[in-house]
């Protein structure tokens, strides 16, 4: 009995998922990438107020982090299939403050259409309880955290598409 309760907690830890937390009370401020500041409530507001339903893919990545940018180009189709139904992707760049021009040219190059946000000191990247990356928080429209993943591999698109597709329907 204890060595499946042990292999059960481990595989939710490897999979990333996690009973639903609240993240209205967690107060973020960052600058995106032509550094404006922008606070995380102000952003939940938008979603709140943007109807019925809504998600919020947060992401955190970094310029040498291949998964998380692999992670990013196989949700473009997700995200333009879901963003007229008020699902929102905020990708935050953890590069440090040096690397704001390689993150901006990659973004645009990419066509990549998402939020991009910058924590160059990883302060929110921790206050979130991060340790690797890609790391990623996918929120309700009232805050409620859903699911939280960390790493990436080809395919888990899929698995995200259909948790953002159960907040919204």
């Amino acid at each position: 009995m204890k060595k499946g309760f042990v292999f059960l907690a481990l595989l939710m830890s490897m999979t990333g998922q996690m009973a639903a937390q609240d993240l209205t009370s967690v107060d973020l401020y960052l600058r995106d990438i032509d550094g404006d500041e922008h606070s995380f409530q102000e952003y939940l507001e938008a979603v709140r107020t943007g109807g019925e339903k809504g998600a919020v893919f947060i992401s955190f990545w970094a310029m040498w982090c291949e998964p998380c940018k692999q992670e990013m180009k196989a949700l473009k189709s997700t995200y333009e299939k879901f963003k007229d139904k008020n699902f929102h992707y905020l990708a935050i760049n953890l590069d440090n403050p040096r690397s704001i021009a390689k993150v901006k040219a990659y973004v645009r190059a990419q066509q990549l259409p998402y939020d991009f946000w910058l924590d160059p000191n990883s302060e929110v990247f921790k206050k979130l309880n991060g340790q690797s990356m890609p790391y990623s928080l996918l929120v309700n429209q009232d805050g409620e955290l859903i699911t939280k993943r960390a790493g990436y591999i080809a395919g888990d698109e899929h698995e995200i598409e259909e948790d953002i597709k159960k907040i919204l329907e």
